[in-house]
């Protein structure tokens, strides 16, 4: 027996997924600005390694700006999406979102391994800021990106650049902290790198532990991208919100769902190619891109 064909709202999912990610991410902009303002101000000195504006050399701390520098840019997208319609985002921020969630992700990986063993469990994840900054913003942040911002399939070369931050600051750390060293005017080595066993082999280790986990992030995120993609076909090819209307009416009314700038149309060809395979149509894209463009709602 052939499964039925489960068909969503694609437009009330899209406008869910611009509400959760405007609120999701306000949490992490707020929460991020609170941790920073707390740390600098030497508020948690007794729990953070590096307070005052020491803070700003830890990972954990600039990992989080990261994060929600990306997480605020993505706001006005959604906000917009809401306005228009319409749910997009640009490449380049969805990269800077993969990068700055590997980061907090690695933070959230080694404060539930390596730091709770070090000072307990409680302490790494919930005492003061260590709630903020090792747990409640990397959860929120893998969620925004395996789950809410997934219009993107994001390819296995974009792994690489979640490792420039991690690589950029392997170099400045070990030459502050482990080749200049506190005694002489550098950092405190607060990750005690070169402690236990030798700091390259430390290095590639977390290299190793870093790639990992930015595919596992990859990989979630495209499974959710390609579930949606499904989604989207099922509902152009099946749903009865185009019943009784011509190809002709269909592409008429999804040209009325949005309302757009007169000079920055844009032609949703994946859909009209999904509504002529819908109808069988004999008319050629252009010809319905057309009809498209001369019914779009101007704002």
């Amino acid at each position: 027996m052939k499964k039925e064909k489960k068909i969503y709202n694609i437009h009330k999912i899209n406008m869910m997924r611009c509400i959760a990610g405007i609120t999701m991410g306000v949490i992490v902009v707020i929460l991020s600005i609170v941790a920073l303002i707390l740390n600098v101000a030497n508020y948690y000195q007794d729990v953070v390694p590096e307070a005052g504006m020491g803070t700003l050399r830890m990972f954990t701390t600039l990992s989080n700006l990261l994060v929600a520098i990306a997480a605020f840019l993505i706001i006005s997208y959604q906000i917009d999406g809401i306005r228009r319609g319409e749910y997009h985002l640009p490449h380049w921020i969805i990269d800077l979102l993969y990068i700055g969630v590997t980061g907090v992700a690695i933070t959230f990986f080694v404060a539930i391994t390596a730091i709770s063993a070090a000072q307990g469990f409680g302490v790494a994840m919930f005492s003061k800021s260590n709630f903020f900054l090792h747990t409640i913003n990397p959860i929120i942040a893998i969620i925004l990106f395996t789950f809410i911002n997934c219009d993107h399939f994001v390819k296995f070369n974009k792994s690489f650049l979640t490792l420039i931050p991690l690589l950029f600051y392997a170099v400045v750390y070990y030459i502050m902290a482990i080749n200049i060293g506190e005694a002489n005017g550098g950092w405190r080595d607060v990750y005690a790198l070169n402690s236990y066993i030798p700091w390259p082999i430390t290095y590639l280790v977390l290299a190793m532990i870093a790639f990992g986990i930015s595919n596992l992030l990859r990989f979630l995120h495209n499974k959710k991208y390609k579930n949606t993609e499904e989604a989207i076909k099922n509902y152009y090819l099946y749903s009865d919100y185009f019943e009784g209307l011509s190809i002709e009416d269909a592409v008429i009314k999804i040209a009325k769902e949005k309302k757009q700038l007169s000079y920055q149309i844009k032609v949703p060809t994946s859909t009209i190619k999904l509504l002529k395979e819908r109808y069988n149509s004999e008319k050629t894209i252009i010809e319905l891109s057309k009809i498209y463009v001369d019914n779009c709602e101007m704002e």
